[in-house]
């Protein structure tokens, strides 16, 4: 993945002073076992909390958590089902 250029989609929230968290919240079978799965954001300045949108970037190798250099972004609107991972939200 390092240097590739990926798009991201989920909802915003917020991070520390460097970056902020794209989020998407993954579930496999019910909400019992519903995940939590973040992207820090940097480089680019972040939307309001709970928003939705696509990013665009490089990917950042980390030995932290997933990370992304930001060259871009997209608001969308919430879809209409933010657990269902498909190309049309």
């Amino acid at each position: 993945m390092k240097g590739r250029t990926v798009r991201l989609t989920g909802f915003v929230a917020p991070g520390n002073a460097a970056a902020w968290q794209l989020s998407r919240i993954v579930v496999s079978c019910c909400a019992a076992d519903a995940r939590v799965l973040k992207v820090e954001v940097h480089g680019i300045a972040a939307a309001p909390a709970d928003s939705w949108v696509t990013v665009t970037g490089t990917w950042r190798p980390t030995a932290k958590a997933p990370a992304l250099d930001a060259t871009g972004i997209e608001h969308i609107a919430h879809p209409k089902n933010p657990y269902r991972d498909s190309a049309r939200l």
